[in-house]
């Protein structure tokens, strides 16, 4: 009787873990392979893979106040891996999306962070925080709609980490104090670029922040800019 509940709870147990690993999904890029869980995308939806980045256009990303707070979050895990002889050098992040902000109570806002973690050794982390380019102000009228993008970079060059885990965590806020007033704000589209680097004679070998930053910005605005996006 033992042995037999033993073999049932081995059967269980590996149609679980085999349900689990059915969920992985791995592509890859020109560089990197992103490998990530389809059943935990939560708010940002399925990604398209184009070069080496990430482009999610979630559809039901928002909050909205109207007489009270609205706090939205969403937290998203994914595994870069460098191909070939590289590591991973940085990972930068750009957001965009609309707003309405009505009413001199009504405020909307956004954060969160891009955590990325050496996988070779857990303790070695870098964060980067998610911020707007520019400040969220108050409408004369309710349309049309504000657009606002944030970004957030994380120089990962220094480790030389060949493999990494990275958390993208988004919060998004709208509030106002009167039922006259109205607070709204919706992610449409997150760029999440990959940049990488040789490993020269078994040295890994950065270059300057101002040039991967750069670069990375640079590469995701081009790949962006040749998809149609209704923002």
């Amino acid at each position: 009787m033992v042995v037999m509940s033993r073999k049932i709870l081995f059967l269980l147990m590996l149609t679980f873990f085999s349900q689990a690993q059915a969920s992985l999904v791995t592509v890859n890029g020109n560089s990197v392979s992103f490998t990530y869980d389809d059943s935990l995308l939560d708010l940002f939806g399925a990604p398209i893979v184009t070069g080496d980045s990430l482009y999610f256009t979630p559809t039901s990303f928002r909050a909205t106040g109207i007489g009270f707070v609205d706090l939205v979050s969403s937290t998203f895990n994914i595994k870069v891996s460098a191909l070939g002889n590289n590591f991973v050098s940085s990972v930068g992040l750009t957001e965009r999306g609309d707003y309405i902000s009505y009413g001199a109570s009504s405020q909307v806002a956004l954060g969160g962070e891009v955590r990325v973690v050496d996988l070779s050794n857990p303790l070695t982390e870098v964060v980067g925080q998610i911020t707007p380019t520019s400040a969220f102000v108050h409408q004369a009228s309710i349309f049309p709609t504000k657009d606002f993008e944030a970004t957030a970079g994380v120089d990962f060059s220094s480790i030389g980490a060949t493999s990494v885990n990275i958390t993208l965590q988004n919060i998004l806020v709208a509030l106002t104090a009167s039922f006259s007033d109205i607070a709204f704000i919706e992610k449409k589209g997150i760029i999440l670029g990959i940049s990488s680097l040789p490993i020269v004679d078994g040295i890994s070998v950065p270059l300057p922040a101002a040039v991967w930053l750069f670069g990375t910005c640079l590469v995701g605005f081009l790949a962006y800019s040749k998809r149609t996006y209704n923002f």
